[in-house]
């Protein structure tokens, strides 16, 4: 039993723009920026709890935090430790506006948010609360935006490499002869010792598709990810029949739907939930039983941090996508080695103090 009862006081949220290193290609898009909205919600014991979820245009950023503030009333005065019941009422609560885009990543952020909460409070981590005590979750590097030149693109591979990495993930033109140039050249450069991976961003068509799918099967690339829109479901899944490699997909679904509807017609060899676009941890426990039976890996897209919790507690977890993008939102970053992120066990929850730049701007 508890020996006390806990109690949400209080919500709070704000976005925190974080600046990228250089301009990144993918897809139809050239993201300078990611606009994060940081969510802390408060027990009656002083105790916070953090989560995020993120854009890359500011407005989109306002768009869910004004929708974090419309759900305060759903969590304030609840048990944090009821993460299950608070995340169906978050879920009917945006019934009337639509289970997805800023009101499901809005649930995310205050799911994840109850669960770093919850993980203080009763003095776990988060992936211990879910079952797990790995804290070496395999990762493979990701960047390689497709504006950035051969020799730059080169040095980026190669210091990956350097650093450790054994799988490495990289954006492909829009263009089919560019785009299998550059799968060619990535091979030259790591040999068949390092996995690598690449992603179109859903700008394919089905032939161009084919032509890309056949060159990562002749330089040995461990997947091919997003070739179209991702509400074509039927369209991956004849691709996933035609091609010789892996086919992975999933990071712009919103809610937990559609990932059964990728199940039941098999689009993918590979699924991809992105952790505030599915509704947060309490999502991802659904999305990982419906895997697990069907058969088919998960492997988590950005947030590399909270979704190493998740991916260690994933019977069938493939590897964890690392970018460096969100590591000003915390004090301490977790540490990479040997192509395997560590889950810091300091502290309870996620084990991640936010940084100074998010409590000023939460105003804590």
């Amino acid at each position: 039993m508890k020996s006390r009862e806990y109690r949400i006081t209080e919500m709070r949220a704000a976005v925190v723009p974080i600046k990228l290193a250089e301009p990144f290609a993918a897809g139809r898009w050239v993201l300078e920026a990611t606009y994060n909205v940081v969510t802390a919600v408060r027990c009656n014991t002083g105790s916070y709890g953090f989560g995020y979820a993120f854009v890359f245009r500011e407005g989109d950023g306002q768009t869910i935090l004004s929708a974090v503030q419309g759900l305060r009333d759903v969590v304030n005065n609840r048990d944090p430790l009821d993460t299950m019941a608070l995340h169906g009422d978050l879920r009917a609560a945006i019934n009337f506006v639509g289970a997805g885009g800023p009101a499901m990543s809005a649930v995310g952020a205050i799911d994840l948010a109850l669960w770093d909460l919850k993980g203080r409070l009763l003095e776990m981590p988060v992936h211990g609360l879910l079952g797990s005590s790995k804290t070496r979750i395999p990762s493979y590097a990701s960047g390689g935006p497709y504006n950035k030149e051969p020799k730059a693109l080169e040095r980026e591979v190669r210091g990956y490499v350097d650093a450790g990495f054994k799988a490495i993930k990289i954006k492909l033109p829009p263009d089919v002869k560019a785009a299998c140039q550059r799968i060619a050249a990535c091979h030259s450069w790591v040999g068949d010792g390092v996995k690598m991976l690449y992603d179109s961003n859903q700008q394919q068509s089905v032939k161009d598709a084919v032509t890309i799918a056949k060159s990562c099967a002749d330089h040995q690339a461990y997947w091919y990810e997003e070739p179209f829109p991702y509400w074509q479901l039927n369209r991956s899944a004849d691709l996933r029949l035609q091609i010789p490699c892996r086919l992975a997909l999933g990071e712009t679904f919103y809610g937990e739907d559609p990932f059964y509807e990728a199940v039941k017609c098999q689009a993918a060899d590979v699924l991809m939930p992105n952790l505030h676009k599915i509704g947060g941890i309490t999502a991802w426990t659904r999305i990982s039983g419906l895997c697990g039976l069907a058969g088919i890996p998960l492997s988590s897209h950005t947030m590399p941090e909270v979704s190493s919790h998740v991916m260690s507690a994933t019977p069938l977890a493939d590897m964890l996508e690392y970018m460096n993008w969100w590591e000003p939102l915390y004090e301490k970053p977790f540490a990479i080695k040997d192509s395997c992120l560590i889950i810091s066990q300091d502290e309870p929850g996620f084990a991640l103090r936010p940084s100074k730049i998010v409590l000023s701007a939460l105003e804590i």
